[in-house]
């Protein structure tokens, strides 16, 4: 089996890394543009269009991608998180007629799948620069980084009113008016 660094020159020159890397470019733009765009317009819809169908790509074309490891690996268990994420943004947007919560689920998931393509992008540009005995703290430490960074933006931007919950009652209030259960 070649070493690391002919796998590295294999996987840099095959035709599948080249749209791998095209269709990885291509959402890297338009998803950072969509988190910037108005919402709901007719330019937030195609740029969305293009996001998803690069996705799409680079997903297929990462499952054809076997010559750093030779086998499936924890890169495709990051693309099939990916694949969670995105249907997670997705699936919601078709039964919007029935789910009343569909733009919380798509909000959820084409956020997350923008913070797992920044995370996947921190991952292929670090893991080439280190020794491989660094890959678990120095690439999974920076991805790691990004996916809270991501979830705290998410979280601060949150576009919703928090859901509907029944008020707490203190301990006092509650005891005064506890009546136990009559066991028949």
């Amino acid at each position: 089996m070649p070493g690391f660094t002919q796998r590295m020159q294999m996987i840099m020159h095959s035709p599948v890394s080249a749209v791998h890397v095209a269709a990885a470019l291509t959402a890297m733009v338009s998803g950072t543009r969509v988190i910037f765009s108005t919402k709901g317009t007719r330019s937030h819809r195609l740029i969305g269009r293009i996001y998803v169908l690069s996705m799409i790509v680079l997903l297929l074309t990462a499952f054809q991608i076997y010559y750093l490891f030779g086998r499936f690996c924890i890169i495709h268990w990051g693309a099939v998180g990916s694949i969670v994420a995105l249907l997670i943004g997705l699936v919601p947007m078709a039964f919007r007629s029935v789910l009343s919560t569909w733009l919380r689920w798509h909000y959820v998931g084409m956020g997350a799948s923008v913070t797992g393509l920044y995370a996947a992008f921190v991952v292929e540009s670090t893991y080439r620069f280190f020794p491989p005995e660094w890959f678990w703290y120095v690439t999974i430490g920076c991805a790691n980084s990004v996916f809270v960074v991501g979830a705290v933006v998410l979280y601060r931007h949150w576009p919703f009113p928090p859901l509907a919950r029944p008020r707490p009652t203190s301990a006092r209030a509650f005891l005064a008016n506890y009546r136990p259960q009559q066991l028949h």
